[in-house]
């Protein structure tokens, strides 16, 4: 029996709408697409109600329907730990919260996503290493609690889980590279499990370009496969010196070609918050097949 999702995916300066249906044993069908030239900068402005009623607005095609959300915030802070082994969900986000005691100032606004490393377990086999990102509270909760009402939630966070998960599908080592204005994130994933994780703050282009190289270098798996390169500072300019300066292949951030999705038409897969969304629903989905 076919599966359906609405996913949304908000970024500060453009946010997507997907649904995506499960087809087959394996493969999905992209229903519906929409990307909008607007983000959380807008709407966190006092003027942005006919903004989100255009939200609204399409999600309420589909009436009831599951909805999955994904938000760029506006920084991580990324905590290595370790929890036991066989801790269930439940039991990682009640350690996830001592530790964000110990770490934050104001734990209470700040959200967490827990992902666990490729590298496994650590101590003798007893406790498994995690990263926790933790991030402000706003705007997630904000979105969340404004499309509630509507739609039941079964997915809130950050856009870091949902990219994650496509290496899962795959199987395949996945390498993004995200270039903002404030910040550089550099990640390596395998089967759904970090292998690299790096987010560093920077103050202008040439930082940015600086750090990015480094990690580009300092880590071999960048020159085997085509790094996916997203964010405001992925422009055409700093991904060509880049590119020239590391020797390393680099393609805009996508949707592997191994995961099968029909009419994809429908979307624009040139913007990266139509591909978080379509990475938000899949993920969504794969505990309802």
């Amino acid at each position: 029996m076919s599966k359906s999702q609405i996913a949304c995916t908000i970024d500060p300066e453009e946010c997507s709408i997907v649904r995506v249906k499960t087809s087959g044993s394996d493969g999905y069908c992209l229903s519906g697409c929409k990307t909008f030239s607007f983000g959380s900068n807008t709407l966190a402005s006092s003027k942005s109600e006919r903004l989100w009623i255009k939200l609204s607005e399409e999600t309420a095609r589909w009436p009831g329907e599951n909805l999955a959300l994904s938000v760029e915030p506006q920084a991580y802070l990324p905590l290595p730990a370790s929890f036991p082994l066989e801790a269930t969900p439940e039991a990682a986000r009640a350690y996830c919260r001592i530790e964000a005691a110990y770490f934050l100032t104001r734990p209470e606004e700040y959200l967490c996503d827990i992902t666990g490393y490729a590298d496994g377990s650590v101590t003798n086999t007893t406790l498994a290493k995690q990263l926790l990102l933790f991030y402000p509270a706003e705007p997630c909760r904000k979105v969340t609690g404004y499309f509630a009402p509507t739609h039941p939630i079964n997915f809130s966070g950050s856009t870091q889980p949902a990219l994650l998960y496509l290496s899962k599908l795959t199987g395949k080592t996945q390498v993004i590279l995200e270039l903002e204005e404030n910040h550089i994130l550099f990640a390596i994933a395998k089967s759904g499990q970090m292998e690299r994780f790096s987010y560093r703050r920077v103050k202008n282009r040439e930082e940015s370009r600086y750090f990015s190289m480094k990690e580009l270098l300092d880590n071999p798996v960048c020159r085997e496969i085509e790094v996916q390169v997203t964010g405001k500072l992925a422009d055409r300019a700093m991904t060509k010196q880049i590119r020239k300066e590391s020797a390393v292949s680099m393609k805009p951030l996508g949707i592997p070609s191994s995961i099968s999705i029909s009419n994809p038409d429908k979307c624009r897969f040139s913007s990266a918050s139509a591909v978080k969304a379509i990475s938000t629903a899949l993920m969504a989905l794969d505990g309802k097949r």
